[in-house]
């Protein structure tokens, strides 16, 4: 199996506020690997931590088996150099909480803007691109809407078909359903649940246990910036051994 995200001994501290303790994952190829706990536990933090929006105090962070990050006490270990980070970063597809999307530009363009601007696609090549991506996500006839006229679950469809766009290796969804209504939910997880079925490697922080059930090849429970336990969805949610992942599981089930 290939590793696609391999992360050891990852810690993070925002001052004297140690968010991550310890981390120690891997996520092979085409594997969907769900993370659950409370909030405050540091998911969303090794999230934006794999894609350099947050940099790691100490530990290692590879990407595709290559050497993204290695730090210590803060400072740099190796010299990896910003321009294959920026390489390695665009591997990875981010779908935040908040879809995050341009307002003053259509959806189409919202979906056109990171391929020109940043793998240099031409327009037209983009343009027919996020068409098919749209046509993926459900939304092509919305393509020439603003994001204001959409709803909260069609926004997430199209940050969802923008983060595609990239034509990313690893998708991490950062709680993509927790800012949704109820009844809009079901629609991105759809969307979700057909990228799993293609094979997408993707990392899920999130509180939809029925898809963590679902759609997980693993499941991850942390708390406390550490990762408590990690097992098969079936074996976590019928059987955990970490007390804390069962006192967890029985208030949100």
């Amino acid at each position: 199996m290939m590793s696609m995200v391999k992360v050891e001994n990852v810690c993070k501290s925002f001052g004297s506020l140690q968010v991550l303790n310890n981390i120690n994952l891997e996520v092979n190829k085409g594997e969907v690997v769900c993370i659950i706990g409370p909030s405050g536990s540091g998911k969303s933090t090794l999230l934006r931590c794999l894609n350099h929006l947050e940099r790691i105090t100490s530990g290692r962070v590879y990407i595709e088996g290559e050497l993204m990050d290695e730090r210590e006490a803060g400072k740099d270990q190796l010299k990896v150099s910003q321009k294959k980070i920026s390489e390695l970063c665009t591997e990875l597809g981010m779908v935040f909480q908040r879809f995050n999307l341009f307002p003053h530009m259509t959806v189409q363009q919202n979906v056109m803007e990171a391929p020109i601007t940043v793998r240099k696609v031409p327009k037209e090549e983009a343009a027919v691109e996020a068409i098919k991506l749209l046509e993926k996500v459900g939304l092509a006839d919305k393509r020439n809407e603003y994001p204001s006229r959409l709803s909260g679950g069609q926004q997430q469809r199209v940050a969802i078909a923008r983060a595609l766009a990239m034509k990313p290796k690893i998708m991490l969804f950062d709680e993509p359903t927790s800012a949704l209504d109820p009844e809009l939910v079901g629609e991105v997880l759809e969307v979700m649940k057909d990228l799993a079925r293609e094979g997408m490697t993707m990392l899920v922080v999130t509180h939809e246990m029925g898809f963590a059930r679902e759609v997980g090849n693993r499941v991850i429970f942390m708390d406390n910036g550490e990762i408590k336990e990690e097992g098969a969805p079936e074996e976590i949610f019928t059987n955990p051994k970490n007390e804390r992942t069962r006192s967890f599981l029985q208030k949100v089930l």
